[in-house]
């Protein structure tokens, strides 16, 4: 069976991020992000993935309500699921919508959050447009981008330079981090319509899987653009050929990488992110 094939194991992309990410990664970062924007009233969660940040809201008191909103089916059927079975973020209200379209009337939410989605949005001055539409007057945005990969996330940026390699620079930078330019945030920000308090530099050690995870994780999502503007997988499931390409990339990262390989085989090392905070007129 071939090397990601047998990796996927007939789990969905949402399982594989619930498994390789949410825990290590996204959760701490989650309670930076709620505290930096102050989270309370109604609230609402863009781009809530699996629901790490909706899970975090849930929990405190003084968030009244809770909508979270993704476009992709497959992460509101995880996040559900994972409410319904594990009893994660009891008070979400999920659904399926995009950000670009906020299923809400104006002025409905006091606070407005998005770890990780900004820079996928076809078009961010909409998206945040949208975030400040449904925010009330003075509502609060509290958004988390990643910096570069070479700009405060090593692994990230040693799997880059090794993809470029392997693969081809057209690939890199990969799309969680090609969105690190705070000026560029802050521009597009202010072009919403938004009043922009802050773009603050963050720093956290985080954990990542181990370094063969990491890579088999990693490499389903590479992608490049066909002739439609969709992204094409750079690499087949089931194309046992791309094997030796891939044993090759695993070597080279975990000979990168040595220095944060843990007792465990799991990776800690340094993560940066934007903060974007802002509040609407």
């Amino acid at each position: 069976m071939p090397l990601i094939s047998d990796f996927i194991a007939g789990r969905t992309p949402p399982d594989l991020y619930e498994a390789y990410l949410s825990g290590g990664l996204f959760m701490p970062w989650a309670d930076t992000l709620i505290e930096a924007v102050a989270a309370s009233g109604a609230c609402l969660d863009i781009a809530c993935g699996t629901g790490v940040i909706s899970r975090k809201l849930s929990d405190l008191p003084e968030v009244a309500t809770l909508s979270s909103i993704d476009v992709a089916p497959p992460m509101i059927a995880k996040a559900k699921a994972l409410q319904q079975e594990k009893g994660y973020a009891p008070r979400a209200e999920f659904q399926v919508a995009s950000a670009l379209d906020l299923p809400f009337d104006d002025d409905s939410f006091d606070v407005a959050l998005c770890q990780q989605g900004l820079q996928f949005f076809p078009d961010k001055a909409l998206a945040l447009q949208e975030a400040a539409r449904v925010l009330k007057p003075g509502g609060r945005l509290g958004a988390a981008i990643w910096t570069s990969g070479h700009d405060g996330n090593p692994v990230f940026g040693e799997f880059e330079d090794i993809l470029a390699r392997n693969i081809g620079r057209d690939i890199v930078p990969i799309a969680p981090f090609s969105y690190g330019d705070p000026d560029e945030i802050r521009s597009v920000a202010e072009q919403a319509g938004l009043d922009v308090n802050a773009v603050e530099r963050r720093e956290m050690i985080t954990t990542l899987p181990a370094v063969r995870d990491f890579v088999l994780f990693d490499v389903i999502f590479l992608g490049r653009p066909g002739p439609d503007g969709a992204l094409q997988p750079v690499i087949d499931p089931e194309d046992d050929t791309a094997d030796e390409l891939i044993e090759t990339i695993i070597a080279e990262m975990t000979d990168a990488v040595r220095q944060y390989v843990q007792d465990d085989g799991t990776v800690k090392s340094l993560s940066t992110t934007h903060f974007l905070l802002a509040q609407s007129r």
